[in-house]
């Protein structure tokens, strides 16, 4: 049976996010089954990245703030990773603590170079 009847489309537009919080959280999502070995990984390179933030601190004079910042981010993390929290808690963890201890890096390098 063949009928004349209006027929009516309404098209709904999801808004795209673009924020780089949202595409961070997205792929914490997506590798949360291979939580524990990138936690892991996490861990070897944050400690390695805060160590020479450390070492950069302690040299010729002791600078007390970057050492504290170092330290206190590093370990943080690691303590986050080791008490097994959920996976988005340890990534952005040592997020924090990766890209605060590259700055302190490049603050150190520039007051060496001073």
């Amino acid at each position: 049976m063949i009928t004349t009847q209006n027929i009516n489309t309404d098209i709904t537009l999801k808004p795209r996010s673009f924020s780089l919080i949202d595409y961070i959280n997205k792929k914490i999502q997506q590798e949360e089954k291979n939580g524990i070995g990138i936690a892991v990984i996490l861990i070897m390179v944050s400690t390695m990245i805060a160590s020479f933030s450390a070492a950069l601190a302690i040299h010729k004079q002791i600078n007390i703030i970057p050492l504290a910042f170092t330290c206190i981010s590093a370990m943080g993390a690691n303590a986050v990773a080791i008490s097994q929290r959920p996976f988005k808690y340890i990534a952005w963890a040592f997020i924090i603590s990766i890209v605060g201890n590259i700055g302190m890096i490049i603050y150190q390098l520039a007051l060496l170079a001073i």
